[in-house]
């Protein structure tokens, strides 16, 4: 006692000693607390019993199936069955007389076993050919792909008690080609005339849009699993602005690059109507498949080609093709090419688009609503990546045509939604000043504890978007990187308690499914020791390749990247800028009214776009001068050209025009007048 009188100074370190003691004693149990479970190996472990789950599910939900169908089958049933089995075989041979016999003969065997089978799923015309039709035989129909359906699927209103209709108003609808609407009218005007909505039966008219009238309001569908968020996005903005399609897809580590536009400068158009072709188009295509089958990266994946005018380019690439890729490949990758027509109802991992459409022949514009609804199952068959071939550029194409727009999308897709970097100066301050027992977190955020998580971890230069919505959920936030992304959680007492904890597991196994991954950060933890629970964190945003922009690993692993990708967007834009110059000087020879400047040629709206393009100043004091053709040259001119794209041969276009083949030769190399 007489030495703590003596040295006041120590005196007053232990007066409050009493409280640092309740204090680490307090602390000491906390950690206690918080360390005593290992939570990264529970969840860990937890996922890895879900999974169990979600298998041994699978295989009882099968096995009960399975007991329900052999429970209700009886004897004789079996023996119809396997009736049915041979006789529809017989009917299913090539060449036999008696196809009709066979297949009376199955539906009988059918009609006697039908109910031993609890559902049958098979194609419309499958359906007329295998039933004996009677008045609700089937207790519900499902219809899915309605939108493709004809007036040829209204008898299946007669065969069930009832219906459910699936389907896309947006998407390929019945396509009656060489039907004459005439005696669609007459036949309707006969014998419909009392019927309601009479109207509505005609050829191009869908069971689906029967549904929509007389089924009252439709069940909008509106989460999306199989595209990546960039590829559907397209779609929503062309068909889906009302009611948007949410993706619901995670990006999977080291994902490929969702869209990748290929230009064709040398790219034209061959053949009229539906059979145009292009050729360059087309092995440029083909080369980059080639290249895709031998690239790791896409091992595994299917793929498909679409072509977007005409019927002629998909069976050239196709055979293209078969020269360069073994048929087993091909069966391997499920390839197959053909129209949107061909695709509705399927997806592939890879979908390569070829546009056909060059400068060298007049571009009718795609507006119709069917050209819409081809464009829309064009561009959302893809689940990883979306490859875009084309020779056109917006500049050949007008205002309205869906070919610009989709061009537009690729060179230019819209940016994904971002957090609220704005105003972050402004966040901290309130988060610091802030009475928390009383004032609420400021929007979008449900707590402070996200503000406090959502701030430290965009302080080290992550992009975080808070309250993340993924259909009717939100994530409390979701930090992106180039490739992948992750969802966090922040879980506390207030705002994730005991009555939430059942609601928020069930939400978390949903996004999982879909390819989520979740970090939890507990409130209790955090605010024990923020800096080691947020260290945490980014150790598992860098197993997962999400980088900081500030971190050095991030610099030198992406900035080489970054260099290559600007360098090829310069190289992209010089190549268009160069193709477009050589679009105009083919124009010179078809149009009277080009100005030529400096040895290049514009008319006076594609001397500003080029000029915009370069982004450079241009002198305005060259030397002009105006090429004035009268009527008859220039439709000799386009004759010339109209022939040697389809001869490629001068003394073949010379006999067409009677003039020499130098002289063809002369103008189509210099555009010289004659």
């Amino acid at each position: 006692n007489d030495l703590l009188q003596e040295n006041t100074e120590v005196l007053s370190e232990f007066k409050n000693i009493e409280n640092a003691w309740y204090w680490a004693r307090a602390n000491s149990w906390l950690n206690d607390f918080i360390n005593k479970d290992d939570l990264p190996s529970l969840e860990r472990r937890l996922e890895q019993t879900n999974k169990l789950i979600d298998r041994n599910m699978a295989k009882l939900s099968a096995l009960l199936a399975w007991n329900y169908c052999f429970d209700r089958m009886s004897e004789s049933h079996r023996r119809f069955l396997v009736a049915w089995q041979v006789a529809f075989k017989k009917a299913s041979m090539k060449y036999t007389k008696f196809k009709s016999k066979y297949m009376k003969d199955a539906q009988k065997q059918l009609s006697k076993c039908k109910d031993a089978i609890p559902a049958w799923v098979m194609p419309l015309h499958r359906v007329y050919e295998t039933i004996e039709p009677n008045p609700e035989m089937f207790d519900l129909i499902i219809v899915d792909e309605a939108s493709q359906c004809g007036p040829e699927a209204l008898p299946l209103t007669y065969l069930g008690k009832q219906i459910l209709v699936v389907g896309d108003n947006k998407q390929i609808s019945p396509t009656a080609v060489g039907i004459g609407r005439e005696q669609i009218f007459r036949l309707r005007d006969e014998y419909l005339y009392d019927f309601d909505h009479s109207d509505s039966f005609g050829v191009e008219d869908s069971i689906f849009d029967h549904g929509r009238r007389r089924f009252g309001a439709p069940i909008v569908l509106r989460e999306h699993f199989r595209c990546m968020p960039e590829i559907i996005r397209f779609s929503n903005h062309l068909c889906y602005q009302q009611t948007p399609l949410i993706p619901l897809r995670q990006y999977p580590p080291d994902r490929l690059e969702p869209l990748k536009p290929v230009y064709i400068a040398e790219g034209y158009r061959e053949g009229k109507n539906s059979r145009v072709i292009n050729r360059p188009e087309a092995e440029k295509l083909v080369e980059q498949i080639v290249k895709c089958c031998t690239d790791s990266r896409y091992d595994g994946k299917t793929m498909g080609v679409i072509t977007l005018q005409g019927n002629s380019q998909a069976p050239l690439i196709e055979n293209m093709l078969l020269e360069e890729l073994d048929s087993e490949e091909m069966t391997k990758r499920k390839l197959i090419c053909g129209d949107p027509y061909s695709f509705q109802g399927d997806e592939r991992d890879i979908i390569f688009l070829s546009m056909v459409a060059a400068p060298n022949e007049r571009i009718g514009a795609f507006t119709k609503d069917v050209d819409e609804r081809r464009f829309n199952v064009a561009a959302s068959r893809a689940k990883d990546q979306l490859w875009l071939f084309y020779s056109v550029t917006t500049n050949d194409l007008s205002q309205s045509d869906l070919r610009k727009k989709l061009i537009e999308f690729f060179e230019d897709p819209a940016d994904s939604v971002i957090g609220p970097k704005n105003g972050l100066e402004e966040l901290r301050a309130r988060a610091y000043q802030a009475n928390r027992q009383i004032e609420k977190a400021p929007l979008p955020f449900d707590s402070w504890f996200e503000v406090d998580v959502y701030l430290q971890v965009i302080s080290k230069g992550f992009n975080v978007i808070p309250q993340f919505k993924v259909g009717e959920k939100r994530i409390d936030m979701v930090i992106e990187g180039n490739k992948t992304r992750l969802a966090v959680e922040c879980y506390g007492e207030h705002w994730h308690g005991p009555d939430e904890y059942e609601h928020d597991t069930e939400r978390q196994r949903i996004l999982e499914r879909c390819g989520w991954n979740f970090y939890i950060i507990r409130e209790s933890e955090y605010y024990a020791n923020p800096e080691k629970a947020i260290e945490r964190l980014f150790e598992k945003l860098k197993q997962m390749g999400i980088y900081s922009l500030n971190d050095p690993e991030y610099v030198a692993k992406e900035g080489p990247e970054k260099k290559k990708e600007i360098k090829k967007d310069i190289d992209y834009k010089e190549e268009k800028i160069n193709t477009y110059q050589k679009n105009l000087k083919n124009e010179v020879k078809e149009n009277p009214n080009v100005i030529k400047e400096n040895n290049f040629f514009y008319t006076s709206k594609q001397k500003e776009e080029t000029k915009a393009i370069r982004e450079k100043p241009r002198r305005e004091d060259h030397s002009l001068k105006l090429h004035n053709l009268t009527r008859s040259q220039i439709k000799l001119y386009k004759d010339i050209y109209k022939y040697y794209k389809q001869y490629r041969d001068f003394k073949k276009v010379a006999k067409r025009v009677s003039l020499t083949s130098l002289k063809i030769q002369e103008i189509l190399e210099k555009g010289k007048d004659i």
